[in-house]
């Protein structure tokens, strides 16, 4: 029963962690885009597209964290386990649940600091230079996607306890 619960709500995160990144997808789009005009802009025309930089700076924020939330879930992180993949299975997933929780706390921190970032840039009202696009919007939703992180070591977490708890190797 706690199995499925658990399932579904990892299913749930997966189709959110999916959706964020379909955000990234598009911010990488109009990234690519935009430098594409700016370049031919500025070779071919002698005219550049002004703020391209600011706008570039901030889509390259919600490229990276529209995706780490998928990527945590689908285990897509670098993982150096020469030694690791030597041990029992039940002694693997014990380490596994020890690093996942290290990994969580290391996460809310990030989480708990851009969000006080977040905060200040909207109570700053701060803007970008050129084309005075509020930061805040940004900052926020890197925030949040960086509390997917969290949730999603958290699934990964409870996978592994479930497979420590249950596995009778050691």
């Amino acid at each position: 029963m706690m199995e499925t619960r658990l399932q579904q709500m990892e299913d749930l995160a997966r189709r959110g962690t999916d959706r964020l990144a379909s955000i990234g997808a598009y911010a990488l789009a109009v990234m690519m885009v935009l430098t594409f005009c700016d370049v031919i802009g500025r070779y071919f025309f002698n005219a550049p597209i002004v703020g391209t930089v600011e706008v570039t700076e901030l889509l390259m924020g919600l490229i990276i964290y529209t995706g780490i939330g998928m990527t945590t879930l689908a285990r897509g992180h670098i993982q150096v386990d020469i030694v690791v993949t030597h041990l029992p299975a039940k002694v693997r997933a014990g380490v596994e649940v020890v690093i996942y929780a290290g990994t969580i706390a290391f996460s809310l921190l990030i989480f708990w600091q851009l969000w006080l970032k977040a905060i200040d840039t909207f109570e700053a009202n701060d803007l970008t230079q050129v084309w005075f696009l509020p930061v805040w919007p940004v900052a926020i939703l890197m925030a949040f996607c960086s509390l997917m992180v969290s949730l999603g070591m958290f699934f990964l977490m409870a996978e592994s306890s479930l497979v420590f708890l249950r596995n009778k190797d050691s």
